[in-house]
């Protein structure tokens, strides 16, 4: 079954909120989405993200009190955008734009932070980020990972405990262990599961580019996925950051 060339089988076991737009009425001017096309937005949003985080550093050394504004308006602006540009596939171009440049805010600071704590750290997250993101996109294309509705499954009970366990561990935080924080090696298991999770989600993005592409979408939802694999990027970099300083910090 399709409409206006989109190849609708592709898009019924994934992402209902794409479904949903692409069932929606749109302008389609006979330009579909590729590969190429979902690349060079991704770089894209990587750019912006860049952009943010040497603006974040330059206004932390030239403008302190202008840096904290945008900080403070970086980390309640952020959620809420990411959550706009996932509900309304659309509105990525933009939204998603404004909001890796808000994200590379926080994501300056703290790289800096822990650059100036333990050298190198910087450099090994984002090495780290590279070869989960390369072995990740190798076991998809060879196929040895399948997406499918199990997988999907799976992947959202898996994020439900993750968002369990934090509660878990902020709870005893601030009752049984208010002078003592929750045991190093418990926190170190929940992010090792965190990225693993994060993991999990890299495969339902790419699976969103297959079925976007192939399935001859209009090129407007090469932002929406792009920014969907620019999302998850980012936050396994913020999840393995702090991994990579805590190791080469005990190794000092």
């Amino acid at each position: 079954m399709k409409k206006g060339g989109i190849n609708m089988r592709l898009f019924y076991s994934n992402n209902p909120v794409l479904r949903k737009a692409i069932n929606s009425d749109y302008i389609y001017d006979g330009t579909v989405a590729t590969y190429r096309g979902v690349a060079s937005k991704l770089f894209f949003y990587i750019g912006m993200t860049l952009l943010g985080a040497f603006l974040g550093i330059y206004l932390l050394f030239s403008n302190e009190k202008l840096f904290n504004a945008l900080l403070v308006l970086s980390l309640f602006s952020t959620g809420i955008l990411g959550f706009i540009a996932f509900l309304f596939p659309r509105s990525a171009k933009v939204v998603g734009s404004i909001y890796c440049v808000s994200e590379g805010l926080l994501i300056g600071v703290v790289s800096l932070l822990a650059d100036t704590l333990v050298k190198g750290t910087v450099l090994c997250a984002i090495l780290g980020t590279i070869v989960v993101l390369m072995v990740v996109a190798t076991l998809y294309v060879t196929n040895i990972v399948k997406v499918n509705n199990r997988f999907t499954s799976f992947v959202l009970t898996f994020a439900i405990s993750i968002i369990i366990s934090y509660l878990i561990i902020a709870i005893l935080n601030v009752t049984l262990y208010k002078d003592q924080p929750v045991n190093t090696s418990l926190n170190l298991l929940v992010s090792g599961l965190t990225i693993f999770l994060i993991t999990l989600f890299l495969f339902l993005d790419l699976e969103n580019v297959r079925r976007i592409v192939e399935g001859g979408a209009p090129k407007i939802y090469e932002w929406y996925v792009a920014f969907g694999l620019a999302y998850t990027i980012l936050w396994m970099y913020m999840e393995i950051l702090p991994i990579v300083l805590r190791f080469l910090n005990d190794r000092r």
